[in-house]
């Protein structure tokens, strides 16, 4: 996955376009999402779990027609775009782009189950939240097509596609690759990592699917009262996972998560991001809040400061692999300057949007200006270099 550094600044770049388009509203809402996510995220995270998936197994680096995962599920991004902005009919940017999406999804999930199954020993836990995680992405992207064969119910499809994709598609994958980089960042190892992977991931994935039927039943022509109460149950489920993984942060990485430079801290901001969007959609469940700014809050409050410290952690091996050299510590301690403040105005900034106040996407926009800063400073020189 030579590209790798190419689509994570890519990732950066989509999400920080999208925070532009939220805040000046010169588009439409759900583009907007499609840019941050389908052009942005599906192919940074296909591309990781191509890169991680032979660590997790103790196998060796994937066969070279595996780099061709990521740019199809791009391809599937732009083809929805194309739709959404009315370039194409937006039936068939649809069904193209669901079959994109499905091909890399699908040969991803099956090229890591089969080096699941004929890995060196044991594959660590963690793979199991990215199968976990690709089978939910196949289900959501199965559920493009079936808007259209059912439309009666396409609101509900959509927000059962939706949950599917930030919470389990994505979410599954954040929190199982955070609990072994927040560590490495942290410059120590978690031996509880493993373990908590094994026990939670069936806490989380029940969650996603109580959460995503629950927001779907809302919008169905279906008599049901229970709805709400699947949410919430939900989302106590899937709140387990990251409060394990925070609490036993606080406790053994408290000095490394609290300076104001380093992937670490924004890692753990990240962490804490995620744990007020799902207060937040308690709030939405109960009608406390609106729901509207949902997904722009689960950008800017979680996913810029993951993607941005994963970054500063990872680019330095993805542009250099092999032995790390003074030149990797110097790259890593440039891109980490500032990222813990950096990513505070990131999640005040989502978790204000979430909580209803649209201006608070000014933090987010200053901390995105802090990240630019410091990647025109650091690349160009350490490339040189």
């Amino acid at each position: 996955m030579r590209a790798l550094p190419l689509f994570a600044i890519n990732a950066i770049a989509m999400q920080a376009l999208a925070v532009a388009l939220w805040l000046l509203q010169v588009s439409n809402p759900a583009v907007i999402a499609h840019v941050a996510f389908a052009l942005g995220i599906l192919p940074l995270i296909l591309a990781a779990m191509g890169y991680f998936a032979p660590v997790l197994t103790h196998s060796r680096n994937p066969p070279r027609l595996l780099a061709f995962i990521p740019p199809l599920a791009w391809l599937a991004g732009v083809s929805l775009i194309a739709g959404l902005s009315g370039v194409m009919p937006l039936a068939t940017a649809s069904q193209i782009a669901a079959g994109f999406g499905l091909t890399a999804a699908i040969a991803m999930t099956s090229w890591m189950a089969w080096r699941a199954k004929h890995a060196l020993g044991p594959a660590h836990p963690g793979l199991a939240w990215y199968l976990a995680a690709t089978g939910f992405l196949i289900i959501a992207l199965l559920a493009v097509p079936a808007m259209d064969l059912w439309p009666t119910q396409r609101m509900a499809l959509r927000l059962f596609h939706l949950h599917l994709n930030l919470l389990g598609f994505v979410g599954l994958t954040a929190i199982g690759t955070l609990q072994v980089l927040l560590p490495t960042a942290a410059g120590r190892a978690d031996p509880t990592a493993a373990g908590r992977l094994s026990s939670d991931l069936w806490f989380a994935c029940g969650g996603v699917l109580l959460i995503a039927l629950g927001a779907a039943l809302t919008a169905t022509y279906i008599p049901v009262r229970w709805e709400k109460l699947l949410s919430l149950l939900g989302a106590a489920l899937y709140m387990i996972a990251p409060l394990r993984m925070s609490t036993r942060w606080a406790a053994a990485y408290s000095e490394p998560i609290g300076r104001l430079h380093g992937a670490a801290a924004s890692l753990a901001l990240a962490c804490f991001g995620l744990v007020g969007l799902l207060f937040a959609g308690i709030g939405h469940t109960l009608g406390f809040l609106a729901g509207r700014d949902a997904v722009a809050g689960f950008v800017v409050a979680f996913l810029l400061p993951l993607v941005s410290g994963a970054a500063t952690q990872l680019l330095p091996v993805w542009l250099r692999p092999g032995p790390q050299l003074e030149w990797h510590t110097r790259l890593r301690a440039r891109l980490g300057r500032l990222a813990g403040l950096r990513a505070l105005l990131m999640v005040c900034g989502g978790l204000a949007i979430s909580f209803g106040w649209l201006p608070g996407l000014w933090f987010a926009v200053v901390g995105v200006a802090l990240l630019a800063r410091t990647a025109i400073r650091a690349l160009p020189d350490a490339l040189r270099d």
